[in-house]
């Protein structure tokens, strides 16, 4: 045999070898079938839309504008850069050199600050737009943060992103039009210790969901309680709930956070842990079919979403069961490597797609769900191409399903009912790992905080804190270049949690116990004397955490729209003045104005000029009556800084 022949046999098997890797159980992509989204190198890098044509020459004189662009454009890429086109070849620019033909007729030389002077109006926005392009053109990875520039970047697809991402959603003529505007009913079936402070007396033993049944159905030596449960699911969430979210509220969406537990019994999982209501899935009485019939009867959609997976997809007690290893790095793996874990998961989503599909429509809930998210965030350290595999079974098996006799009306059957994926707070590894399937009605969550990394949180006292919110309020505009990146290169994106929280100082917001909070939850100070005691009220405050919000619900209506987290917290919660930041109903009219988005700032035309941490609160003393002033401003509009 020729070594060739051999070689190719070897080749072959190897790739059956690896075909039939446990792990690898999906089938591979269809490298016939068009990828989604584009290719990185047809992105669009250009000028924020508030700097324009009709402003730039007013603009311009300031050189603290000027100096700004540049100083975040000249120290990218060792400050080089090259320009695409065929009349630039072959030569490398910077912005001490840039092309002679930019400056005036007649120029030897041509920096950043002559082409401002010598250039006007449109014809130096032209000139802009090709800098940025070649910077970003010429970064390695064409990353989001590549087209940042402290948010004077804005990143386009315009082939593909012709208009916002919601002006075509399937729903959208089910929410009369508009982007999705919604809150998490976060708290109800899928217990946590910072939203149900009341619920338990959480610590060591009683952490999560889970080790709250265990104790509930063992005798509750800890106080828990099955009845204390099935009356919390009961009655902790009204009509009136829903009605205000609907009237006053002017919503049009909540996203319904469920655990797996609760559809055990219909996927024919037979050890269940947890303590569970006394009717089945399909009965019109279980608390969540309950909950349903008033979301229904408030006029509002829903996003059905499985928060919590076999196993724990996270280890975090938002799945309802919390991992006490002090080893970050591999909670959610037994939910991604035991074979039994991603059956269970299977099975569950299955029968939950069934649920949708054809038993919700037959009890009047027939035109309500608009989105079925098929797990939330997988945990961000975990093997995202399994995660990925993972999805991609589940679309194959729900969009594979057919009705058991007739298909009851509703919005959707099993080949069109939307899906939602996770991101699993990776974001530039989608632009690679959905390529060569058919992602027809399928979009992407994504999930926005400022509260949990060192680097968003920490700050010990008021002039700090203000450091904090500025730069906060700059990153809400930043996000719409991440935001469209990922549509642009993936799936149209929804903003399935959010809030104004920018710092981790509720209590349990880290989970229970304290003595087993993450590292990357540090004590930095943030949650010093004063705190968020003093900015609930504090004109200064209200003003930056209004802008805040604005800016946000700006950045994500570019998009498919928001769910903010959570709607409430319960009494004792309340209590803690944190919670402010995290209840839209306490938020609402305070931080959070309508109409949504528009705020007296105007989106993100003007952007804020950062203090510096230290001297801001070094020679006077910041107090709670301190005013927000305009000269805090960097307005795109060109009438002041």
């Amino acid at each position: 045999m020729h070594s060739r022949t051999m070689r190719s046999l070897a080749f072959l098997a190897l790739c059956s070898a690896a075909a039939a890797h446990p792990f690898n159980q999906y089938k591979a992509q269809n490298l016939h079938q068009k990828s989604v989204g584009m290719p990185l190198s047809d992105l669009k890098c250009n000028m924020m839309a508030g700097v324009n044509a009709s402003n730039i020459d007013t603009l311009k004189l300031d050189p603290k504008f000027t100096g700004e662009i540049a100083k975040y454009t000249c120290g990218t890429d060792r400050g080089i850069f090259v320009l695409q086109r065929p009349e630039y070849e072959g030569l490398t620019f910077s912005c001490a050199d840039f092309p002679l033909d930019w400056c005036a007729t007649g120029s030897k030389t041509c920096d950043y600050a002559k082409m401002f002077n010598d250039n006007k109006k449109q014809d130096l926005m032209d000139k802009i737009d090709l800098w940025f392009e070649g910077v970003f053109n010429s970064s390695i990875e064409k990353h989001p943060a590549d087209c940042t520039f402290d948010a004077y970047g804005a990143m386009s697809c315009p082939e593909i992103h012709k208009d916002d991402a919601w002006k075509t959603a399937p729903w959208v003529k089910y929410i009369n039009n508009e982007p999705i505007r919604g809150v998490n009913i976060g708290g109800l079936f899928v217990l946590e210790p910072w939203i149900n402070p009341s619920l338990a007396k959480w610590g060591d033993d009683i952490r999560d969901q889970l080790t709250y049944s265990q104790d509930a159905l063992s005798g509750g030596k800890h106080g828990c309680s099955a009845d204390k449960l099935k009356d919390h699911w009961a009655t902790w969430y009204t009509q009136d709930d829903f009605d205000d979210i609907k009237n006053k509220k002017q919503l049009n969406t909540v996203r319904l956070p469920l655990g797996w537990w609760y559809f055990a019994e219909g996927a024919g999982i037979k050890e269940n842990p947890y303590v569970v209501p006394d009717q089945n899935i399909t009965d019109p009485k279980h608390p969540i079919n309950a909950v349903l019939q008033m979301i229904h009867k408030a006029g509002l959609k829903v996003v059905i979403d499985l928060h919590g997976a076999p196993c724990s997809q996270n280890g975090l007690d938002n799945s309802g069961n919390k991992s006490m290893s002090t080893n970050e790095d591999e909670w959610g793996e037994t939910w991604l490597y035991e074979k039994q874990c991603m059956d269970d998961t299977h099975a569950v989503l299955e029968f939950m797609a069934e649920w949708i599909v054809e038993i919700l429509p037959k009890q009047g809930v027939n035109d309500t769900v608009i989105m079925f998210e098929l797990v939330n965030e997988p945990w961000v350290f975990s093997d995202i191409s399994l995660v990925r595999d993972f999805y991609f079974y589940m679309l194959n098996t729900i969009r594979a399903k057919t009705c058991k006799g007739d298909c009851p009306s509703s919005y959707w059957t099993y080949k069109t009912l939307p899906l939602l994926f996770h991101d699993a707070f990776r974001h530039f590894d989608w632009a690679w790992l959905l390529r060569h399937y058919d992602l027809t009605n399928v979009f992407m969550d994504t999930h926005l905080y400022h509260a949990f990394n060192i680097a968003d949180i920490a700050s010990d006292n008021e002039g700090c804190d203000r450091q904090k919110i500025t730069i906060t309020e700059n990153i809400a505009c930043q996000y719409d270049g991440l935001l469209m990146f990922k549509h642009c290169t993936s799936l149209p994106v929804f903003v399935g949690e959010w809030s104004l929280a920018v710092d981790n100082c509720m209590g349990f917001l880290n989970g229970s116990p304290v003595s087993k909070q993450s590292k990357n939850n540090w004590n930095a100070g943030q949650c010093h004397k004063g705190g968020a005691a003093q900015h609930v009220d504090s004109p200064w405050w209200q003003e930056h955490y209004n802008n805040f919000a604005n800016r946000q619900i700006y950045t994500f209506e570019r998009q498919l729209g928001w769910t903010f987290w959570t709607w409430k917290v319960d009494e004792v919660g309340q209590k803690d003045p944190n919670s402010n930041f995290w209840s839209f109903s306490q938020a609402f009219g305070k931080y959070i104005t309508l109409p949504y988005g528009e705020g007296y700032m105007g989106g993100c035309d003007m952007l804020e000029s950062v203090p510096d941490c230290i001297e801001s609160n070094s020679n006077k003393t910041i107090t709670k009556d301190d005013r927000f002033f305009a000269t805090d401003l960097r307005n795109m509009k060109g009438r002041h800084w």
